[in-house]
């Protein structure tokens, strides 16, 4: 019946599929990219399974849950072009110099966290540190001879702890606003437990740090040879300047697109002036930026970005949102959330019902925005009933659903981070110390707290 209560493990089987198919895709089939075949199947499955339910269920959820991925999928088009065009005019190499240059070996991990953390806070935006500096930071890991992996996940654990705490940050306003919490009181309330998860990231990163780079200076370096012919060559400063116009209209909160838009045209400028702008700058933007310095290393990094570039990362998140959307529009995900608010009896039963949420609507509708609205409204009322100050609620919407999008290969910030630093969400996830450490954190606390009451 359609209003029949159904099984707990019912509701669940949606996500039981997505993770059979997963790992039947990825270690028996070994296909490169599973996620996409994985998504359509459980999507297929749970719909035959809910075939008596009306269309039109689907046809809302699918409609809704991709208008609120577009603005994502849009921007994922001017990254791919961003990065072909700075490759193209030299920018991205300029910043490998100066990176280079000044970040030391022995505390090469933890300073990627650092100015990651730094920018993100300027720029109020993860994805514009991630899809501009962290790219350059990626090219001076290589060369130094650091893993893709560790390099990536010190990265991604600075832009997000940066987003958490700007006030510019998109998200950091929503939750704030959800909940009718000022936003500097809410970024207060937040640095009461992020900055300590943070520090032990960065910690965690100097002893990373220690063990894969000698410290008596028998330097890890693959590519000794390269690095100096890097160090010899002349910095042209100027070409930052795309940098500072992306940074700087971020900082004037004008929108990423038109940030990332601005640096696209500011980048072009240098070969135009050069007398080098040929019609291929047109193929690079779509096709890709192909290097020929002739060293490998650079041509590695250099060589990429373009729209074609991001296609496979659309195409995840589209049928990421056709999956959500037979979750969602078939009532999944609705009774989910009933057996969740069914549970939650005491103020620290709702604070983790509102993460545990947060990080479904990760998992299933790809989409961290939709991770942080919908849990907010759906204990809202319980909060206010249960006199649970409306910081503690913003906090932990932030807590899990900000935090751990970047960690789902197939929610739009993990596709994301994945397509701009050039290493699968799976691939940089053990080492992104940040997210792990401060969901791991929060989540104990909230226990302890508890569990103290409990006890006194």
């Amino acid at each position: 019946m359609e209003g029949e209560k159904k099984n707990i493990f019912f509701s669940l089987t949606p996500i039981l599929y997505l993770v059979l198919f997963i790992l039947l895709f990825r270690f028996v089939f070994v296909i490169p990219y599973p996620h996409p075949f994985a998504l359509c199947f459980a999507g297929i499955l749970s719909y035959l399974q809910r075939y008596h339910r009306n269309f039109k269920f689907l046809q809302s959820a699918f409609r809704k849950n991709l208008l609120s991925v577009f603005p994502a999928m849009e921007i994922l088009f001017f990254v791919g072009i961003l990065i072909a065009s700075w490759a193209y005019s030299g920018v991205l190499f300029t910043m490998m110099q100066i990176g280079t240059n000044l970040i030391q070996p022995k505390f090469f991990l933890p300073s990627l966290a650092l100015v990651s953390a730094i920018a993100a806070m300027v720029s109020g935006s993860s994805w514009t540190t991630a899809g501009t500096l962290g790219v350059a930071l990626m090219g001076v890991s290589q060369v130094l001879g650091f893993s893709d992996m560790m390099s990536a996940g010190a990265i991604v654990s600075g832009c997000y702890f940066g987003d958490k705490l700007s006030p510019l940050s998109d998200t950091t306003n929503l939750a704030s606003s959800l909940t009718h919490v000022p936003i500097w009181k809410h970024i207060r309330h937040m640095l009461k437990t992020t900055c300590i998860s943070f520090g032990l990231a960065v910690f965690c990163f100097y002893l990373l740090n220690l063990c894969v780079w000698d410290p008596e200076g028998k330097e890890l370096l693959p590519n000794e040879n390269q690095l100096s012919l890097l160090l010899q060559k002349e910095i042209v400063l100027w070409k930052l300047i795309p940098v500072f116009i992306v940074f700087g209209s971020s900082f004037f909160q004008l929108p990423v697109r038109i940030s990332f838009f601005l640096g696209i045209v500011s980048a072009l400028v240098f070969p135009f002036l050069d007398n080098s702008l040929s019609l291929g700058v047109w193929n690079s933007l779509v096709f890709g930026y192909q290097s020929q310095t002739g060293v490998e290393t650079w041509d590695q990094f250099l060589s990429g970005g373009g729209i074609s570039s991001i296609l496979p990362t659309e195409f995840l998140i589209v049928t990421a949102v056709w999956f959500g959307a037979v979750v969602e529009g078939f009532g999944y995900l609705n009774e989910i959330l009933l057996r969740i608010k069914t549970w939650a009896k005491d103020k620290f039963d709702i604070l983790l019902s509102t993460m545990g949420t947060s990080f479904l609507l990760n998992l299933v509708t790809a989409d961290q925005y939709l991770s942080l609205v919908i849990p907010a409204r759906a204990f809202r009322t319980l909060a206010e009933e249960k006199l649970i100050p409306e910081k503690d609620i913003s906090r932990a919407l932030e807590d899990s659903g900000t935090i751990t999008s970047p960690l789902i290969p197939w929610n739009s910030c993990g596709a994301f981070m994945a397509s701009s630093l050039g290493v699968s969400v799976l691939g940089f996830l053990p080492f992104a110390f940040f997210n792990l450490i401060h969901v791991f954190f929060t989540i104990s606390l909230l226990f302890y707290q508890k569990f103290k009451i409990k006890s006194s």
